[in-house]
């Protein structure tokens, strides 16, 4: 049980406190300074003090920043996205947000995702210097890995067998592809003149278009740890120039977005990177990273790009684990595998049903950035097999502009080596040599075009019809053979905005089943029957698009969300205004909610001797969000127990046991840990449920 020693004249100040949070003055800074620091509650990773929120309108969003007393830091209009700085948590103060009016969604500005310098998998195993210090001459090794000076076993007939595509004319000739990584170096010998010109940095929203003052922005980070957006762009878009390597795009341009810098940015911040990229001409965006977690703005990002045509590729990951990771995760998206020099999956790469396809990332020869010695070095990781992927993306869209990016991905499914699907390695190892066999064949030869899905919810019961806020939506291909690890049924995953609205961008055309769940029990409490669930079928049409969709409405029988609920006891924010309760009754349901730093006080008589117990419902017994703090005072106001959790770390319901040392009236008061624990901090949620119950145990 944590203890926080309050007394009378402690939780006046904490009263002193409410009273002036709730008069917070329209659009002043907040009191505590902005921070970038990267916090985690409740098992969420995001940027202190900072709140990404989806708008529907301007006066939606200005009404946001008000009701925060925040501060917007940063817009990205094409999505209707903005990031804003609060005083308070940033969890909670998304939480306040849910279901506003005009606000399509509210989250932390999140930072789920592990930097490369961070990932174990990912360090360079020689790296630096020129060819000779790294003893990289091409001694023993066969003749057809040497297609540019040194051998490159990732390139040759027995894995992508670039040769054969380059000469049939296919190396990503007019093609931008955007490497969302950390910066890299547009001067490296084998990259300079494939440099597409401009380079990006999301966090000061800065383009540049000098090489010398993209280097000095990069040397005024932590150059020590930054090299993997290099050796990423040198896999697809290294010259073939008779020295050093090529990439397997060689023809094609990149472009830097610097998301790392060297630590991970946040997702506002790479939201903002994929748009500009789009909006640059970028065909392909290759994203070498991910992490666990599911967040709106990233999603609305990479659909921004979908929608547009732009192929968007991301790496499975690194986990050695059969399971989803975002981006790879996301609907549309190409995910990677990486795989070994027997065209094997590794025994570090993340993979599943969701994988499209392997390509090489054991021990791959790239460029090393020039601040750090520049020359070539061996690396591993799925961040070098995506950017393969995204290379041979390249040549696609370099044959046929107009190819979706459903299209793209299936034309590099059905022409790996094995043509055959599996968990491990989704559809098989590339190979682009089959690749350029079909683009010879002609444009009208590439699969058919994919398929975009809207579904909207909406719960109805006895008090009528509302939006399906929070609900999971997944689209399962007809014909799953559940447990089958070779069976390529295609099954996605998306969660409805505040207008109760998923959308599927570029999947598989085809019938499916659809199964849609209502809002999250662990997020908004209640009872499983409450939830609502629906099975029905919709048929996924080949070439629909985001401007005509297949739309599908799904209604539930479920409570709806209440995102301002009626508190039955309010006002009862001071021992003036204290609701009566007696020994034997638990309360109806009540809520930490309407202000910033809320406190409920309940009044009773007792008896010296009583024995009496106090017991919090919250998070623990009936969901919701509260994790309560319950205090007993005299008459006085004096302090005479407190109590956090029923079970420390287990339960985090409160209660309190305690003999009444006089007769007279007694409080106790309902508050969360967040106010309880920190003076300056605001817990405003509706979810913020509970109930009180009072007994006399003597």
């Amino acid at each position: 049980m944590k203890r926080f020693g309050w007394n009378s004249w402690l939780l006046a100040l904490a009263l002193l406190a409410l009273g002036a949070c709730t008069q917070a003055p329209t659009g002043q800074r907040p009191t505590s300074p902005t921070s970038s620091t990267v916090v985690e509650r409740e098992g969420v990773r995001h940027l202190q003090h900072q709140v990404v929120v989806g708008y529907a309108d301007e006066g939606a969003l200005q009404e946001a920043i008000r009701r925060l007393g925040a501060t917007e830091v940063g817009r990205i209009p094409e999505l209707r996205a903005a990031l804003l700085s609060v005083s308070q948590d940033a969890l909670k103060a998304s939480r306040t947000l849910k279901g506003f009016p005009g606000i399509r969604y509210a989250e932390p500005h999140y930072a789920m995702v592990t930097a490369p310098k961070d990932d174990p998998v990912e360090k360079p195993k020689a790296s630096g210097g020129g060819v000779e210090a790294l003893g990289l001459r091409p001694l023993g090794n066969p003749s057809d890995q040497i297609l540019d000076e040194l051998p490159q076993y990732a390139l040759d007939p027995r894995h992508l067998d670039a040769k054969a595509a380059w000469d049939a004319g296919y190396e990503g000739q007019g093609v931008v592809v955007a490497i969302i990584d950390d910066p890299a170096d547009v001067t490296h010998p084998d990259l300079a003149a494939n440099w597409a010109g401009k380079a990006y940095d999301p966090v000061t929203n800065t383009v540049y278009t000098d090489a010398e003052a993209w280097v000095n922005f990069i040397e005024s980070l932590d150059p020590a740890n930054i090299s993997h957006g290099t050796f990423v762009a040198s896999t697809v878009s290294a010259a073939k120039d008779g020295q050093g390597i090529a990439g397997l795009a060689p023809s094609s341009k990149f472009l830097p977005v610097a998301i790392f810098q060297p630590d991970y940015v946040g997702d506002f911040y790479v939201a903002r990177g994929v748009v500009w990229a789009v909006n640059q001409g970028a065909q392909v965006l290759n994203n070498s990273w991910g992490g666990l977690g599911y967040g709106n703005l990233v999603k609305e990002a990479f659909d921004y790009a979908l929608a547009n045509g732009v192929v968007v590729v991301a790496s499975a990951g690194n986990s050695s684990k059969d399971e989803v990771r975002t981006p790879a995760g996301y609907p549309g998206i190409i995910a990677s595998v990486a795989a070994d020099g027997n065209r094997e999956k590794t025994d570090f790469s993340t993979y599943g049903r969701h994988v499209s396809s392997a390509a090489p990332g054991l021990d791959v020869l790239l460029a090393n950035p020039t601040w750090l010695g520049g020359g070539y070095g061996l690396i591993s990781g799925t961040s070098f097999s995506g950017p393969y992927t995204a290379a041979a993306a390249a040549l696609v869209k370099g044959a046929c502009p107009s190819a979706t990016p459903y299209q793209v991905r299936r034309a590099l499914e059905t022409t790996t080596w094995e043509k055959t699907f599996t968990r491990e390695k989704g559809w098989g190892h590339l190979n682009v040599g089959n690749l350029a066999n079909l683009l010879s064949q002609g444009c009208t030869a590439l699969p058919v075009p994919g398929s975009v899905v809207r579904v909207k919810v909406e719960y109805f019961n006895e008090n009528g019809l509302f939006p399906g806020l929070f609900a999971d939506v997944m689209l399962r291909g007809k014909g799953l053979r559940a447990g089958d690890p070779d069976d390529p049924t295609p099954v996605y995953w998306a969660r409805t905005d505040m207008n109760g609205e998923a959308w599927f961008h570029e999947i598989a055309p085809g019938e499916y089943d659809i199964y849609v769940a209502g809002a999250d029990l662990s997020l908004t409490g209640g009872l499983p029957e409450e939830r609502g669930t629906f099975v029905g079928t919709l048929i996924a049409t080949s070439g629909s698009t985001a401007a005509n969709p297949v739309f599908k409405l799904v209604r539930l029988n479920a409570t709806e969300v209440n995102l301002n609920p009626t508190d039955p006891y309010e006002p009862n924010d001071s021992p003036s205004q204290a609701t009566p309760i007696a020994y034997g009754i638990t309360t109806q349901l009540a809520y930490i909610f309407s202000q910033p730093r809320d406190f409920d006080f309940f009044a009773f008589t007792g008896t010296a001797g009583d024995e009496i117990r106090a017991r919090v419902y919250a998070k623990s017994s009936i969901g919701g969000t509260l994790d309560s703090y319950l205090f007993l005072l005299d008459a006085a106001g004096n302090v005479l127990e407190e109590n956090d959790d029923l079970v420390p770390g287990q339960i985090t319901d409160s209660e309190i046991t305690f003999s009444l040392p006089a007769s007279g009236t007694y409080y106790l008061v309902v508050t969360s840990y967040t106010i309880a624990s920190d003076l300056a901090a605001s817990d405003n949620s509706p979810f913020n449920k509970y109930r009180l119950e009072l007994v006399k145990t003597n």
